[in-house]
């Protein structure tokens, strides 16, 4: 049995557009749940410093007063662990895979530009194994040569763009 051995799928410009903007989403959520992470597992660690302080402390050392927690504190205190675990896994999913992306992109990312020489028409695809600058790429409809101008990665949108 003889077939063609297997090669990496093939990427459109629109599906690497798709790819930087859905990197661009994750980015944006990322600068989100991070510091409610961090600042949900502060609290929770205030928290469990206040019990240790009101309730094991003074047992351990008979000098220290025993401080009164209300009955609601240990509610509280669940209800701080658990939103601050489900936020801490979210926010690890997404930076997981908002780094898988990323390294898939960098893998995928690159677009070549090709122009024609005679009417200066320009088309872009994504690269393919051999391609390099200069590379003669067939006939334009016009008649004149194709070539590939640029080879470049495609840029991520991650900043806005300045104002003019």
């Amino acid at each position: 049995m003889t077939g063609e051995p297997w090669s990496e799928p093939t990427w459109s410009v629109d599906q690497l557009r798709k790819l930087a903007n859905r990197i661009k989403s994750l980015v944006r959520v990322n600068k989100v749940t991070s510091p409610i992470s961090t600042l949900m597992l502060t609290a929770f660690m205030l928290e469990i410093g206040l019990l240790i302080y009101s309730q094991f402390l003074p047992f351990m050392l008979p000098g220290l007063p025993q401080i009164l927690l209300p009955e609601w504190f240990l509610g509280i205190l669940i209800i701080t662990f658990m939103i601050s675990t489900v936020v801490y896994i979210v926010a690890g999913s997404i930076r997981d895979r908002l780094s898988y992306l990323l390294e898939r992109y960098n893998k995928v990312g690159f677009v070549v530009k090709i122009r024609c020489e005679k009417c200066g028409r320009t088309d872009e695809r994504t690269w393919r194994k051999d391609d390099y600058i200069f590379k003669d790429e067939g006939v334009c409809a016009c008649g004149g040569p194709r070539f590939i101008s640029q080879v470049y990665l495609m840029p991520l949108p991650l900043k806005k763009p300045l104002p003019e």
